[in-house]
């Protein structure tokens, strides 16, 4: 049992003390021994203390390559381990709770917290390979209207081994695309004072949305800040009635900027519920099985500026590492460099995705892998633009209706449901922020 915080030390008092020769690294010996000592400051002790100390370093040192650990890393293992500690106290969603329980949205986000921290993933780009086609597939939407359940088998493996793919011939025109660039352009160039009119999260207008300044610590929470800049909009019907009316358009772009965001969203949208049926068929039930809980899709579209970067500091990102909670996401990306880092569960490495010409990039989030019983996989990912030149990206976040408890599918397998029918409204997504 987790007992409260007493004599827990800071990164530095545990370093000074297990730094044998004061080189201000710790080799693994002294590594194992410093996050036991932590372990034990924090309550958890016998063999609890080795299981949450191995979970800590395999996580940690395999997924960096490095034999040893600094001040940085050391801290980084140490607030995983806090989450760490508190979860073990918590009936999570996916120890095999009933269906007839609740959804621990907090219990969830503070487990993705903590594994974000301890997945140590790379702060140089240059390190870090591109993708192959095995890491990152291309999926034809095309294929669908003569042959879907050959495009949804794909699918299926696409979610269960790796969660991110390409999609070409998707439908959205190139003009569309590129209006949807000039727009976030239009706003990064407005000056810092008019942009912070549009702050996110000053009570002006709906949560989780508007303007997030570069070096913020919101979506995703993470140590270090986001070295990025974006606005944010959403449209979430129900019981919130969050409507495109309530958005915090700029009024100093006029109504034709917020025409161009608005077809971008929409034709992000037809091309979301064009592949509904496909991500029916992957997870076992037939084209139609997905329809109900999409009558009114929550959607949320983000425009992203990434500043030109000649490196980064250990541990900071142009977003940082973690994992979408949409049921799936569908992104355009203007880059010089493949900057998109993902997680490659095939290969056990992280790879970079390429850019293909007239391609998206889709990824599956925490919706769809409670949807499929954790059978599917939500990929870990993030961003780091190593170049001489800024990064824009257009994210459209798709989620089921807001208010629809949305069940585990029967036919994905993994056995007993893991989780109980749940909303966007009850889910981590609001928890975050969202």
């Amino acid at each position: 049992r987790l007992k409260e915080n007493m004599g827990f030390k800071t990164a530095e008092e545990y370093l000074a003390t297990h730094d044998g020769d004061g080189d201000g690294l710790l080799k693994p010996e002294e590594l194992d021994a410093c996050v036991k000592d932590a372990l034990q400051d924090l309550g958890v002790t016998g063999d609890d203390c080795k299981v949450v100390a191995e979970e800590l370093l395999k996580e940690s040192l395999p997924v960096s390559g490095r034999s040893s650990a600094g001040r940085e890393t050391l801290n980084c293992m140490l607030e995983a381990a806090q989450a760490k500690c508190k979860l073990r106290g918590v009936k999570r969603s996916h120890d095999g709770q009933s269906s007839k329980e609740q959804f621990d949205a907090v219990g969830k986000e503070l487990s993705l917290q903590a594994e974000a921290i301890s997945w140590a993933a790379p702060s140089a780009g240059a390190d870090i390979p591109i993708a192959s086609e095995e890491d990152v597939p291309t999926i034809d939407l095309l294929d669908m209207e003569n042959n879907l359940d050959s495009v949804a088998k794909l699918i299926r493996h696409v979610c269960k081994d790796i969660g991110f793919h390409l999609v070409v011939n998707h439908g959205i025109s190139e003009e569309v695309l590129q209006q949807g660039a000039e727009a976030l352009e239009a706003f990064a160039a407005l000056h810092a004072s008019v942009k912070d009119k549009y702050a996110m999260d000053t009570g002006q207008h709906p949560a989780g949305t508007g303007y997030l300044p570069v070096h913020n610590h919101k979506l995703p929470k993470r140590p270090k800040g986001n070295v990025v800049e974006a606005f944010i909009v959403k449209r979430e019907l129900g019981p919130r009635n969050i409507s495109l009316d309530k958005m915090p358009w700029p009024s100093e772009l006029g109504s034709a900027w917020r025409t161009r965001v608005e077809a971008l969203a929409s034709e992000m949208e037809k091309m979301a519920l064009r592949m509904l049926p496909a991500y029916s068929l992957a997870l076992g039930e037939d084209a139609t099985y997905l329809d109900p809980a999409f009558q009114s899709p929550l959607w949320r579209l983000r425009m992203s500026k990434y500043p030109p970067m000649k490196s980064y500091e250990e541990g900071q990102y142009g977003i940082a590492p973690h994992v979408d909670t949409s049921f799936f996401t569908i992104l355009h990306r203007i880059e010089k460099e493949p900057s998109l880092v993902v997680w490659s569960a095939k290969s056990h490495r992280w790879v970079r995705v390429p850019s293909k010409p007239g391609a998206l990039v889709v990824n599956s989030g925490e919706l769809l892998r409670q949807v499929s019983n954790d059978t599917f996989l939500a990929t870990r990912h993030y961003v780091l633009n190593e170049s001489t030149d800024g990064r824009l990206s257009l994210v459209f976040f798709f989620n089921a209706t807001a208010d629809f408890k949305v069940p585990v599918a029967p036919g994905a397998g993994g056995g007993k449901p893991k989780y109980p029918p749940t909303s966007y409204l009850e889910g981590q997504g609001v928890v975050q922020g969202e």
